[in-house]
């Protein structure tokens, strides 16, 4: 099944809003999250330049547990995924 990614500004919780909004490093505007039920935390992805995109798994604790560096969002989502997964089937 497919990850679904929503946006900083379709987060309907004020609470992970601002967890979410706490760990970015660059941009609120393209700020997006995605959860899996086996990962207790979630991924997130961000534009810093028009061809840089950052990649992180945050642990519910919101320390990142990995991140990475993509040159496109699609990249970054599925390194994020991959990554995420990966932690799960440890």
């Amino acid at each position: 099944m497919a990850p679904i990614w929503r946006s900083f500004q379709d987060i309907p919780a004020d609470a992970e809003a601002a967890f979410a909004s706490s760990l970015s490093m660059f941009s609120l505007s393209t700020l997006e999250v995605t959860c899996d039920p086996g990962f207790s935390g979630f991924a997130l992805t961000e534009r810093r330049q028009h061809d840089m995109w950052r990649w992180a798994l945050v642990c519910s604790e919101g320390s990142v547990v990995d991140e990475g560096w993509e040159p496109t969002e699609l990249d970054a989502k599925r390194s994020a995924v991959g990554a995420m997964r990966h932690l799960i089937a440890r």
